[in-house]
């Protein structure tokens, strides 16, 4: 399917924006943004001269880029009075360099007597080297204009010269408006038919991205021609033309999203989209669970991922599956219809492959037995399946959902009291000499229930750290320093320690202390355990 016109009836119209599709008839562009207000949800701070009001509120500046234009959101200098003072400013990050020409301010209510009496703008691609646009120095109404030579600009500072003496300025909200590309913006297309379920493969396009620009796609599948409950939902993006993409198939119809982005003056652009795919399936129907589906937190044990296969006689049949997983397993064994199967397996921390020995074509039940440690809320595990005949096109295993999770998923029970669990350095002893073996060290450990309260497990961000102490306390290796979520740091995801100091000596032999700190809501949780260094 390719795609080099962009205009009806393949695209929706209702639900794309801030894109150009008209005016270069086969081009796919971002939008230029004389009509949009380039400071809306952007960021701002004021600096006061003189007295701040004493409502923390009223010198929240970020309320004057909300798009909102009544109390009580708006900004407020007080008057001379009250001990404010005239030299007050605001500054406005447009956080994107952009062709600016027109700033609008809006006094609360309309009210004249809360006007800016007098105001300098200056623009500039810094806040240092900012220059002077535009100056007012009687402003007789309640929403005044500058408008001003087209200037580019990062940064706008709005200066008030002139404070009344007995009445607050209140301003309640600043737009900012300007000439050239919009700094973001989405192209929907419409749902395209294939005309029978496909087993989807690579986006290719061409156009141009210069520096400071972006592109990215993203997709959804359907059996159905209307988005429903039943598509799939919106892939991760990616940005790489022939990078294959994870959606639900074999599946009829399709829909694609493009995302384009500018931190410049410059637009990126296509003129040509293609999605390839092939009508000939893998498998034609296929359904995965794990068995149990409901485990205990940070408890190794035993499950079963089970894929229930139906083929047509014209499907290339199964030679490898390719499991994406949430923390490392220990493959255990593999059943075709109850029965052992021959393979070969790799298995790494993040995924495992599975590839038969002969292709399996006929309707079967395979049963892919494993133990790990599931650490997140929902653990899970996702599968896609290849034939040797199609390689670089592997296939998504259909998963049933229910209530937003895919059956292939672990939950987890329980809340385990602590942070960090299982941690060990392996191996231990090590014998950093270079002789090519032990030379290095992995401190493992699982990190879970980090997000409080527990339906955020998995979610948040805290400050992690990793440092390495000679038994006399003395640091001697800053290991780690770092911001994670609940992970687990086994196998290849593990932390090394090459026996070298913080100045790349290596340390003398003897016993040595690793310490493991976590930041968390309860004051945080640290692990101190010993690792050994032998020559």
């Amino acid at each position: 399917m390719t795609d080099t016109t962009f205009t009806a009836p393949f695209v929706d119209t209702l639900n794309s924006s801030a894109v150009d599709y008209k005016s270069r008839p086969g081009y796919l562009q971002l939008e230029t943004g004389e009509r949009e207000n380039l400071a809306k949800s952007r960021y701002a701070y004021i600096v006061y001269t003189g007295n701040m009001p004493a409502d923390t509120s009223r010198r929240n500046a970020l309320r004057l880029l909300d798009g909102i234009y009544s109390s009580p959101s708006f900004v407020e200098l007080p008057p001379l009075n009250l001990g404010g003072l005239e030299g007050c400013y605001i500054i406005i990050d447009l956080q994107a360099f952009r062709t600016i020409k027109k700033v609008q301010m809006y006094t609360l209510g309309n009210n004249l007597n809360l006007r800016p009496r007098a105001y300098s703008i200056f623009a500039g691609e810094d806040t240092v080297t900012m220059e002077k646009v535009f100056q007012e120095t009687d402003n007789t109404i309640a929403q005044p204009i500058a408008e001003f030579t087209p200037v580019v600009a990062k940064f706008v500072k709005i200066v008030f010269d002139v404070i009344a003496q007995n009445n607050s300025t209140v301003v309640s909200e600043i737009e900012v408006f300007g000439e050239g590309f919009l700094p973001t913006g989405v192209f929907l297309s419409s749902v395209r038919d294939f005309g029978k379920p496909v087993n989807f493969s690579t986006l290719e396009y061409t156009g141009i991205k210069p520096t400071g620009t972006d592109i990215f796609f993203s997709f959804r599948t359907g059996s159905v021609a209307a988005v429903d409950s039943t598509w799939s939902p919106w892939s991760d993006s990616i940005a790489n033309s022939g990078s294959l993409f994870f959606v639900d198939e074999a599946r009829r119809y399709l829909q694609y999203r493009v995302r384009l982005t500018t931190t410049t003056l410059l637009s990126p652009e296509i003129d040509e989209l293609k999605i390839n795919y092939d009508t000939v399936k893998v498998v034609s129907v296929s359904d995965a669970r794990i068995d149990p589906q409901e485990a205990q937190v940070l408890k190794e044990q035993e499950f079963s991922l089970i894929i229930e296969t139906q083929f047509s006689a014209d499907d290339y049949g199964i030679d490898t599956i390719y499991v994406k997983v949430p923390s490392p397993v220990n493959l255990r064994n593999v059943l075709v219809n109850n029965v052992p199967a021959g393979y070969l397996a790799r298995v790494s921390a993040n995924d495992f492959t599975i590839v038969f020995n002969s292709t399996i074509k006929s309707n079967s039940t395979i049963r892919i037995v494993f133990t790990s440690t599931p650490f997140l809320a929902v653990n899970p595990y996702k599968i896609q399946v290849s034939s040797k005949l199609v390689s670089n096109n592997p296939q998504k295993i259909d998963s049933k959902m229910s209530n937003l999770i895919e059956a292939w998923s672990v939950l987890t029970v329980g809340v385990p009291e602590k942070l960090i669990i299982n941690a060990k350095a392996d191996p231990n002893p090590f014998t950093p000499n270079g002789d090519g073996r032990n030379d290095q060290t992995r401190i493992e450990f699982f990190l879970g229930n980090v997000g409080e309260p527990g339906n955020l497990i998995g979610k948040e961000f805290r400050k992690i750290s990793i440092k390495i102490f000679d038994l006399n306390g003395r640091m001697v290796k800053d290991l780690l320093e770092s911001e994670t979520k609940a992970y687990a740091f086994i196998s290849d995801n593990g932390v090394l320690w090459d026996g070298n100091d913080d100045n790349g000596r290596k340390v003398r032999p003897g016993v040595y202390l690793y310490q493991i700190h976590l930041d968390s809501d309860n004051g945080g949780e640290t692990v101190t355990k010993t690792v050994v260094v032998a020559y």
